[in-house]
């Protein structure tokens, strides 16, 4: 699934955490990683005569010309690069986030992994503020890492939707490659659908009640355990675990609870007639847990 990943790199060590895990997921006959570095140009004021300072526009703000940055991956190529998979380095100008997804799409990229805060000599890469550019516009998942711990400990929230499920092939191919154990969570904040409910979807759609709250024929625990037996192997464990509460609060409370390494979530879905609109409960997950997450769009036909 994850044949070619894309690596932005700022020349910082907590950048260089999304490494490992990059290298681990992509390692296969095959595989490929890019590394990417973007220099920041940015407007600098110098000293100028009788006290007056000079602005230069579009001066290479990280003071590394394009030979050290070169040096720079080439190092870690080399430091890297292992017989089952080839490692390529890529050097561009312009806006960070641009370029990040522009090349994502025209390698066709199966994902981005990066770090959410960087920082390279006084570049300042701001990569909390890039990743959720990214994370708006890139064409496949991105793993969000933020320090270089290791992800054994994986949660994949669903909802009950076709559309949170969106998650769980990639997120359990990660978890795979990275040696983690899943659980699959259900936060249940008693938003159900009411029979009445229920016939309104129907008569707009066939079915339609059944795809959005697909929990009617059976409990939360059921409709997870029905999931988890569909993947589960023997060399990938698959637990469940059921909690209440609201979708946003629920996830991060059992992430602190379980010492979770990696969240694994869409960026909607819905269950009942009151939308978990899970764009909002994945930002909020985001900007409030200390652990990994990988970001999964569903395509645009189903989202």
């Amino acid at each position: 699934m994850f044949d070619k990943v894309l690596v932005p790199l700022d020349g910082s060590e907590l950048a260089e955490g999304s490494l490992d895990p990059a290298l681990a997921i992509v390692r296969r006959p095959g595989g490929e990683v890019i590394l990417l570095h973007i220099p920041i140009f940015r407007p600098v004021m110098v000293p100028g005569t009788a006290g007056y300072g000079l602005v230069l526009p579009e001066q290479a703000f990280d003071l590394k010309n394009r030979d050290e940055i070169q040096i720079y991956l080439e190092g870690i190529k080399q430091t890297r690069q292992e017989p089952d998979f080839s490692i390529r380095i890529k050097v561009l100008e312009g806006d960070v986030a641009g370029n990040i997804v522009d090349l994502a799409v025209e390698e066709e990229v199966d994902l981005i992994v990066m770090t959410t805060h960087g920082y390279s000599g006084f570049t300042r890469w701001m990569l909390g503020s890039i990743t959720e550019r990214v994370l708006r516009n890139a064409p496949c998942p991105v793993l969000v890492v933020r320090c270089a711990d290791t992800l054994n400990r994986v949660v994949i929230p669903l909802d009950g939707s076709r559309l949170a499920e969106q998650a769980l092939e990639p997120g359990l191919e990660v978890a795979r490659q990275l040696g983690g154990r899943v659980t699959l969570l259900r936060v249940d904040d008693g938003s159900g659908l009411s029979t009445v409910d229920r016939g309104m979807l129907d008569i707009a759609h066939h079915g339609l009640s059944q795809q959005i709250d697909p929990e009617t024929g059976g409990d939360a625990v059921h409709y997870l355990e029905n999931v988890a037996q569909r993947y589960r192997t023997p060399s990938l464990e698959i637990d469940t675990a059921v909690v209440t509460g609201s979708p946003a609060q629920g996830i991060l409370e059992y992430v602190e609870a379980n010492q979770i390494d990696l969240i694994v979530m869409a960026t909607h879905g819905r269950t009942g007639i009151r939308r978990w609109v899970y764009g909002s409960v994945t930002e909020k997950c985001l900007h409030n847990t200390a652990c990994a997450m990988l970001i999964v769009r569903p395509p645009a036909d189903q989202s």
